[in-house]
């Protein structure tokens, strides 16, 4: 009777040993995953200024754009005088 107790403490402790081990594994999985997100998180962050300048100048070219249609309407005014206009 005392080899049974004996037997099932260890098959019990080997239980305990296997679940930590794997909870272990686990964590360190997640671990490594959130180590990689974070890169990831700080490669978006020294980005986002890149992309915030280059979303002002795109900005800035829709005026000069604008700017471009009423001075090729001057133009076309200057170049043709005697046009009709309207």
């Amino acid at each position: 009777m005392l080899k049974l107790v004996l037997f099932l403490q260890v098959l019990i402790l080997i239980l305990f040993a296997l679940f930590g081990f794997i909870v272990y594994q686990e964590g360190k999985a997640v671990s490594e995953n959130l180590n990689d997100a974070l890169v990831v998180i700080d490669e978006v962050k020294a980005i986002l200024p890149k992309l915030d300048l280059a979303l002002d100048s795109i900005n800035q070219l829709q005026t000069v754009f604008d700017s471009l249609e009423s001075l090729s309407e001057i133009l076309s005014i200057l170049t043709n005088p005697f046009s009709s206009g309207d």
